[in-house]
């Protein structure tokens, strides 16, 4: 398919951050926040632990980091794939009430050494950026992580205006990511004490000339 047939939203995700889908991003600007963080503090989870306890100290996390980097969004982009083996996802949302594409948008074939039938199914929902709006998705993308997944769905958050993106990336945690690194710092300095202990040093050295920039304005 020629460049000038793209769908909208692909061509744009291609002019904005340079790849058709997140997990391809390859800027510089991008860190990793633990989902549950220092997990194996006593202190972090309850005794005896439990996987409903986990998931709710996981939504919580995604909410606060959702929150600080889309504050200021009015709307975002959604970008929601599953690979080929899995059955589409949008069902089960749609019983939490959401009207969703029941079809990909476009498929892509990840990586050449792949199977020849496996696929990646993408789609794109633009939806307001608010709590309510985007409740069911974090739950899809915390959520579809447990063990006999509550949707099979990855998630990834988008503003094109801002230059901010963020990916829900496995078990673990989240992928922030910008454009710029100046416009990536809010987000790293605030949640640095949750970021993976290996990206530390390296977004400590990136981020250092904005450690004192102002935060963006939150909504929790």
């Amino acid at each position: 398919m020629g460049e000038a047939c793209l769908h909208p939203t692909r061509q744009r995700m291609l002019d904005v951050f340079g790849v058709e889908r997140l997990h391809d991003f390859r800027g510089p600007a991008w860190t990793r926040i633990e989902l549950i963080p220092d997990a194996t503090a006593p202190d972090r989870l309850p005794q005896p632990f439990t996987p409903s306890a986990r998931l709710l100290r996981e939504l919580d996390t995604a909410r606060a980091v959702v929150a600080a980097m889309f504050g200021r969004s009015e709307r975002v982009t959604l970008e929601l794939g599953w690979s080929s083996h899995e059955k589409p996802p949008f069902k089960r949302l749609s019983h939490l009430g959401f009207d969703l594409p029941r079809q990909p948008a476009w498929r892509l074939r990840p990586d050449p050494d792949d199977a020849p039938d496996w696929w990646w199914n993408l789609a794109y929902v633009e939806t307001p950026a608010t709590g309510d709006a985007l409740a069911p998705f974090l739950l899809a993308a915390v959520g579809g992580f447990q063990k006999r997944g509550l949707i099979n769905l990855s998630v990834g958050i988008v503003d094109f205006e801002t230059g901010l993106a963020l990916e829900f990336y496995d078990a673990k945690g989240m992928t922030p990511m910008a454009v710029t690194p100046e416009r990536l710092a809010p987000t790293y300095w605030r949640f640095r004490d949750w970021v993976r202990d290996v990206e530390v040093e390296r977004c400590d050295a990136l981020l250092a000339p904005w450690r004192d920039a102002a935060p963006r304005l939150t909504v929790v």
